[in-house]
């Protein structure tokens, strides 16, 4: 409750604090350069829920007409903090988002309502060293030359969050104007995407894409001194499945009525005799974090993954036994009891070892054996290729890498992957009809509905899939744009560049 208050207090400071957006202003107002030392401006716009769906229905209006586009996959879970994290190789987030889970402390952070308000805490960049580390604004936004429109620009998001994609517009490209007259490269990011995702439809979030497309264009007539190149991209899709509030579910319910005991911290599951787990209700998405002992994974993500709302329930596996190498990595996929697959990863040659047994098909995974054979070795790049398009975009790379510290600091030992139409509730407000809200959409689960994003550019030809993790590679002057701006860039996972051109 202190750090609620907190938030509710660093809110009440917003109304009169003119200063930020007057400062916000005086950045913006263009020092005369001069077109011939910057002649081509690479701009590069994260957009927050620009789902690959909405994009093609944008462009079949006319949006972006020529711009080479392709589908991006992002991480499992397919969530906004730790993707963008990702994504941009900054410093590791907490969790997957705000609301996590901390080993060291054995603790729970930023759960429910105040989860929420920490998103709309105003970034306070002067006074971060006096903020609790778990209400930081992210290392992300040290990405972006221009994240916010003004001091409580996260408050209009949420509140009115069509008009506050406007309102960033106008202030994305008066920013733009200012910094180009200097900059080779820019880049900014709108929040306002994902809000009207959750919120509104899928049909609104195509006519402010083709408004942001319009936009884009006069801006270009307006300012014939220079080339700008456009690229955006996103952290997430949008599954545009609307959540009817039975199906908005706190998945702790579903825990106890499938014989696990959710509990707040793992010294308090060392005291229950069952299975025992610390859930993390992260704000409206379609995963859950689930962290337990070691010793507890496999029969937490077994039984999580009888939950009504389970679809797959992804955990830290073991060896099947003997005939494998003893340096793989093993990840166990669970579905109503069952494990419907495993598979293990060699990290010293980038390769999967995939048990014949399985039932791949069953996952829509076109994996061919050679008969007879009882397992089979595969690149990254050919597994890439067989599911980039299926049900479950990227499957094994997603898999493994969602366990791993590579953006998130404390990644859970099981996820669980909620199935349509089901939503966790993430936070409860008292008012009449509160199951309803941000339940227009949601993303995070693996299936590819609401993970797939869009990457779409004039700088280059893409191939029709990239998976988000290697976005720096293909598009280097962003990367040294965040090198310029002072960031340290973080190595990503292992085996996630791939061979593009060679792929099957």
């Amino acid at each position: 409750m202190r750090r609620l208050a907190l938030a509710l207090a660093l809110l009440t400071l917003a109304g009169p604090a003119c200063d930020w957006e007057h400062a916000a202003l005086m950045n913006s107002i263009p020092i005369k350069g001069k077109p011939s030392v910057n002649p081509t401006v690479h701009v590069y716009l994260g957009l927050d829920g620009l789902s690959h769906r909405a994009v093609t229905k944008a462009r079949a209006r006319g949006a972006f007409a020529g711009w080479d586009v392709a589908r991006f996959i992002p991480m499992f879970p397919a969530t906004s903090d730790a993707s963008w994290t990702r994504i941009l190789h900054t410093g590791r987030f907490a969790g997957y988002e705000y609301g996590h889970y901390d080993p060291r402390h054995d603790k729970l952070y930023n759960t429910s309502v105040e989860g929420v308000l920490v998103h709309a805490i105003p970034p306070l960049d002067s006074l971060a060293h006096l903020l609790p580390e778990t209400v930081r604004a992210p290392v992300y936004y040290e990405a972006f030359d221009h994240h916010a429109t003004d001091y409580i620009s996260s408050v209009w998001s949420y509140e009115r969050p069509v008009f506050g994609w406007y309102r960033a517009l106008d202030h994305l490209f008066v920013a733009l104007a200012g910094r180009s007259e200097k900059q080779h490269t820019f880049s900014a990011y709108m929040l306002e995407g994902d809000v009207i995702g959750h919120i509104r439809s899928e049909e609104d979030f195509v006519d402010v894409l083709v408004t942001l497309s319009e936009r884009i264009q006069d801006f270009k007539r307006r300012h014939p001194e220079r080339s700008f190149v456009f690229t955006l991209f996103g952290d997430h899709g949008m599954d545009s499945v609307r959540k009817p509030p039975q199906y908005v579910v706190d998945f702790r319910d579903q825990m106890r009525a499938v014989g696990i005991t959710p509990v707040d911290t793992l010294e308090r599951a060392d005291k229950v005799a069952g299975p025992a787990a610390v859930a993390v209700l992260h704000t409206r998405v379609t995963y859950v974090a689930l962290h337990t002992r070691p010793a507890r994974v496999a029969e937490v993500a077994r039984l999580a993954s009888t939950a009504p709302a389970a679809d797959l329930v992804i955990a830290r596996g073991s060896s099947p036994g003997s005939g494998y190498p003893e340096d793989l990595e093993w990840v166990d996929a669970w579905r109503e009891g069952a494990l419907a697959a495993r598979f293990g990863y060699q990290r010293s040659t980038d390769t999967y070892w995939l048990p014949a047994d399985v039932d791949w098909a069953a996952l829509d995974l076109p994996v061919a054996f050679t008969p007879g054979a009882e397992s089979g070795v595969f690149t990254d790049e050919t597994l890439f290729a067989a599911s980039a398009e299926r049900t479950y975009p990227d499957f094994f790379f997603r898999a493994r890498t969602a366990l791993e510290p590579i953006s998130v600091e404390f990644p859970a030992e099981a996820v669980v992957s909620l199935r349509d139409p089901y939503m966790s509730v993430g936070f409860l407000v008292p008012i009449v009809g509160g199951l309803d809200l941000a339940s227009a959409a949601s993303h995070g689960a693996m299936s590819g509905q609401g993970s797939v994003s869009a990457l779409l550019t004039e700088e280059r030809s893409l191939p029709a899939t990239v998976r988000s993790d290697t976005l720096l590679e293909l598009f280097p002057a962003l990367s040294e744009h965040l090198l310029q701006r002072g960031l340290t860039l973080l190595p990503g996972a292992d085996g996630a560049s791939l061979d593009y051109a060679g792929l099957p």
